[in-house]
């Protein structure tokens, strides 16, 4: 018993040791939060972009999605172009991004192990490079809004030197329900405080699909679009920092996004996330954690704690019930005239296993008190400092997420680990929720 006592109890502490790492990095964004966001000096000279958007069966979006691209845009007509594909496809996604005015191509692929977004994002960057006159890309989804002044803020940036960058990402229908205002909540948190200090640290920051821009300088020296995994953004990101390029985050590139507005399309979206994102960990991932030591840069230890989020509900969920099972066991033992005990163990109600079972049980009460708190107060200033971009109701809209936020995270927690612990999560359509072009 001896043994075990402590296998265990080295184990849980590197457990709590791995969540207070992870933890503390959110705690400096807090503290970092009044920071100003960068902005990045206007230009006159205009770069050329093709906009791409990866699409399968959106055909309740699609139309408006690229309507809005080109006519409500503040740029030039002639120095961007909308590309969409239409992928594997059954409604009319094709013929309404057509009509709307894009450049529209159709895949169809049998392989279910090539049904994902990152297949199309493929072949409309193939066709960008072999047309040879754009100067970057812009990936959208189907279900985006951007601000008028998207390209003109991603155009200035360019000319500043980056060649790689997120958007700042903000939500089209916070106020809908508590899925929706939950969701939009972290969005807020993790533009506004986390993409926010990195960016003024000039940290990486991670590629989220909506709004994400490449040069075609970097993707022709890269050979094209090589991230083709089921979380194919994250993958990219990874990749390009492994490879010594440069993230930026644009925080006045603002680009508005459906959220999820059901526990089920929050679960089925979360679960599939991690599934993919526990893969990219445990293999492109670790690798940032051997830059950190190699180089000493915090960012490689951010992007990799930012990733070990993944697989942390697991780890708990395994690690503590079989920490709490050994203790209770043993008193079991005891009670049944079973004496294992040794030094470590004393019985009754006053007896280390009963004082172990006791104190877990109360840290962990703390712990969740903490959580609370710590998410609440981070949501609350993510939307608060971001209430210009959310409009005058923004309270309203975010309260649900704010306050209940934390116990919602705790039932995303079991989609999380229902998506870790699977070898394959099937893809779920989400359903879209009516776009609002008045948020931009």
């Amino acid at each position: 018993m001896d043994i075990a006592f402590i296998v265990l109890t080295i184990l849980i502490g590197l457990v709590f040791l791995f969540l207070f790492l992870l933890l503390s990095f959110q705690v400096i964004f807090i503290l970092f939060a009044p920071l100003k966001p960068k902005k990045f000096k206007k230009h006159e000279a205009k770069n050329r972009f093709a906009i791409i958007i990866p699409a399968h069966n959106e055909e309740s979006v699609i139309s408006n999605s690229v309507n809005n691209l080109l006519n409500n845009i503040d740029y030039p007509r002639d120095l961007y172009d909308v590309y969409v594909c239409a992928d594997n496809c059954n409604d009319s996604t094709y013929k309404l991004a057509k009509e709307a005015g894009a450049i529209v191509y159709e895949r169809f692929c049998e392989d279910p192990n090539k049904k994902r977004a990152a297949y199309p994002i493929k072949l409309l960057i193939e066709k960008v490079l072999e047309a040879d006159k754009y100067d970057a890309v812009i990936k959208f989804d189907a279900d985006n809004l951007p601000c008028p002044e998207f390209l003109l803020r991603m155009n200035d940036a360019i000319l500043e030197g980056v060649n790689i960058a997120r958007a700042h990402e903000a939500p089209s229908n916070m106020g809908q329900n508590l899925w929706s205002s939950v969701s939009s909540c972290y969005y807020a948190r993790d533009s506004r405080l986390a993409c926010n200090f990195r960016e003024r640290m000039n940290w990486n920051s991670m590629i989220s699909g909506a709004g994400m821009m490449v040069t075609t300088k970097v993707l022709k020296e890269i050979g094209g679009w090589d991230a083709l995994s089921g979380i194919d953004d994250a993958e990219f990101a990874v990749k390009r920092m492994l490879g010594k390029y440069h993230i930026n985050y644009i925080p006045e590139a603002i680009v508005y996004e459906d959220q999820p507005s059901s526990r089920k399309d929050s679960a089925n979206r979360n679960a599939r996330m991690a599934n993919a994102l526990n893969k990219l960990y445990f293999g492109e991932g670790m690798k940032l954690l051997g830059m950190f030591f190699k180089t000493g840069k915090l960012t490689y230890l951010d992007m990799w704690c930012q990733l070990s989020f993944v697989p942390l509900p697991l780890a708990l969920s395994i690690s503590i019930p079989i920490y709490l099972a050994f203790y209770f066991i043993t008193l079991g033992l005891e009670a049944g005239g079973i004496h294992i005990y040794s030094w470590r163990f004393t019985p009754g109600l006053e007896g280390t296993a009963f004082l172990t079972i006791k104190w877990t049980l109360i840290a962990g009460l703390i712990a969740l008190g903490l959580f609370y708190i710590l998410w609440t107060y981070q949501s609350w200033l993510g939307v608060y400092l971001d209430r210009k971009i959310l409009g005058k109701n923004w309270y309203k809209d975010a309260r649900k997420g704010i306050w209940l936020g934390a116990f919602a995270m705790i039932v995303y927690g079991f989609s999380v680990t229902d998506g870790t612990s699977k070898k394959k999560v099937k893809w779920a359509s989400i359903k879209r929720n009516p776009q609002n072009n008045d948020k931009k």
